[in-house]
């Protein structure tokens, strides 16, 4: 995907093993990145569980309310950094699991001096211009390719 580009996939559940934190809204730069600090000095407790044949690592930053399961954040939110794994897999001590239902989305990519100005033009152009609401929290998505600050972001409108 290119910077910019906007696509509609849908994704099959999947499960995200990671740091979870919770924290205000407002505040999350801060505390956010905490969580990943602790992911990426962690990470080896992870090694049997990654496929060693692939160069994709999945990373994801999953977001929900801190009342309510996957919806967006109101003044409290709770966040997950992590690694996607198979459903089969356990966490190490430490590490909280998550699982995410099949959802259709609204998938953009975007780098980190854009963010918010795309993140806005996606809730107030595009989701009403293609008549979709959200059905839950945004979601974060990072690849090994993407440069430092890229991020896609799963903007998600049914629930399969």
């Amino acid at each position: 995907m290119e910077l910019g580009e906007v696509i509609q996939t849908k994704k099959p559940a999947f499960t995200v093993i990671g740091k979870e934190g919770q924290g205000p809204a407002d505040d999350a730069p801060q505390w956010v990145s905490e969580l990943w600090k602790a992911v990426y000095q962690d990470l080896d407790q992870l090694d049997e569980f990654v496929n060693k044949q692939s160069s994709e690592a999945d990373l994801w930053g999953v977001m929900s309310d801190d009342k309510y399961w996957l919806e967006p954040w109101q003044d409290q939110g709770r966040y997950l950094a992590g690694i996607e794994l198979p459903s089969s897999v356990q966490p190490p001590e430490g590490w909280q699991r998550w699982e995410l239902p099949a959802m259709e989305y609204l998938v953009v990519k975007t780098d980190a001096p854009n963010l918010d100005s795309m993140t806005q033009k996606m809730l107030e152009e595009i989701l009403p211009r293609e008549e979709l609401h959200l059905v839950g929290a945004i979601q974060e998505h990072y690849l090994p390719d993407f440069t430092a600050g890229e991020v896609e972001l799963y903007f998600p409108v049914n629930l399969l």
